[in-house]
């Protein structure tokens, strides 16, 4: 396989491989097994797909103590959850040699053995008869119910460490929560809420009980993080991923781990067909299709598709007139095409686009733009109002012209007919040309 994602790409308890990278998660994965060290609260609060489930199942599956893991998607109430997972065979295991250590106390004497009835069978006989902790665990003499869930914890709390993982927190769960982090149980309970649920909350006694050790999920990944998600799960094509999924990251296309591994599947099975399991053929593939064939002639072309979208917006815009062509300019006794004029409120504003596959920092037609102050048209005079430069290079000076940058991923697609991104540019062109003074550099 090229990449080993899965089919579902939002981690469920039911997943075999549970899978945590990025300096992020792990951070906050030693958090969460700070709380459980120090029995302490702590509610993990983030969108779905972000890894919630992951930072949770990683912690519990670390331990070697008991601990519940209480999967909320599909239960309506936690003490159903809760009583389902109960392993009755492992808790007896935890108290029967201590009451096998006082069977004379239950009235299993030399005689009943010599008879051949076991321990494990009398102590069965005698559930209801004493009031023994060790004996209600054995015996599992609880009502199923959630009243029953908080004794069976505070019997065993007395005999192991003990910890409670609940996920899929709900508000129609919070109530119970509440419950349950107040019944005195003295045991790390950590849970995972969606940030809907927990956006909802106002009753404050609840709320300040999932603020006093939060973790937020939402807006905290980093580029490394990315780049160890792509790395993790698809490490032969990781070089030429990441920057394609950064560049959809910082435009807030893809916004949680699982929309990152759901646009890495897609990729991956649109060229599965043609490529199979040649590695150079999907890398290939992936560079022709998210980078720059020919910088000079796409710059052209982004120019022409500029000027028809102004054209088009330009009643939106309050723009008089848009050049068909690039103008060319006189600039310091040299002549200069500039490919995108247009007039707006009697003013002139000029700018071309350089797009470009290297990192240059100079370009002397830029140079040249920054010190054209009037523009003649059609026999008139106009003030130059904004010089701007449409570039992907992070680099380039812009010698004072305002700089909007865009990512080669943004160009590719614009080139490639996405017009919204186009369209949502130069709406930022235009509050920069509004707002702003000198060289800005525009968000990608």
């Amino acid at each position: 396989m090229i990449c080993r994602i899965p089919k579902v790409t939002v981690t469920t308890w039911n997943s075999n491989d549970v899978i945590l990278v990025g300096p992020t998660y792990r951070q906050f994965l030693q958090k969460v097994l700070e709380a459980v060290r120090n029995k302490d609260i702590a509610s993990i609060i983030g969108q779905p797909g972000m890894g919630k489930t992951t930072i949770l199942r990683k912690a519990y599956s670390s331990l070697s103590s008991l601990a519940f893991f209480l999967d909320l998607s599909s239960k309506g109430e936690i003490e159903e959850e809760f009583w389902s997972k109960v392993d009755k065979a492992r808790l007896r295991a935890l108290v029967v040699e201590k009451l096998r250590a006082q069977k004379g106390k239950f009235g299993y004497s030399f005689f009943k053995r010599l008879m051949g009835v076991k321990f494990e069978d009398w102590l069965e006989k005698v559930c209801e008869k004493y009031s023994d902790r060790d004996l209600r665990i054995y015996c599992m003499s609880y009502p199923k119910d959630f009243d029953g869930m908080i004794k069976l914890l505070l019997d065993l709390r007395e005999v192991t460490e003990l910890s409670l993982f609940i996920d899929e927190v709900r508000g129609s769960h919070l109530t119970k929560i509440h419950r349950l982090i107040n019944a005195g149980l003295e045991i790390p309970v950590i849970m995972a809420i969606p940030t809907d649920a927990y956006s909802r909350v106002t009753d404050l006694a609840i709320r300040r009980r999932l603020d006093e050790s939060r973790i937020s999920l939402d807006n905290s990944l980093t580029e490394q993080d990315i780049k160890e998600i792509v790395d993790a799960y698809c490490p032969q094509l990781s070089e030429e991923l990441f920057p394609i999924v950064l560049s959809l990251w910082k435009g807030r296309e893809l916004n949680t781990v699982s929309s990152i591994l759901q646009f890495v599947k897609s990729q991956v099975d649109k060229l599965s067909e043609e490529c199979k399991e040649d590695v150079s053929c999907y890398k290939r593939k992936l560079l022709d299709s998210h980078s720059l064939k020919n910088p000079e002639s796409d710059s052209k072309d982004l120019e022409r598709m500029i000027r028809e979208a102004l054209s088009s917006m330009a009643g939106e815009l309050g723009i008089t007139y848009v050049h068909p062509r690039g103008k060319r300019i006189e600039a310091k006794g040299k002549y200069v095409t500039v490919g995108i004029f247009f007039l707006k409120d009697g003013l002139a504003y000029l700018g071309m686009v350089k797009l470009m596959n290297d990192d240059k920092e100079e370009d002397e037609e830029v140079k040249l733009l920054s010190s054209v102050e009037r523009v003649e048209h059609e026999k008139k005079e106009y003030v130059v109002a904004k010089k701007f430069v449409i570039t992907n290079s992070q680099r380039l000076n812009a010698f004072g012209n305002v700089k909007v940058e865009v990512t080669t991923m943004e160009a590719v697609r614009i080139l490639q007919g996405d017009s919204l991104i186009l369209e949502e540019k130069l709406k930022d062109l235009f509050s920069d040309l509004a707002e702003k003074k000198g060289e800005v550099q525009v968000a990608s």
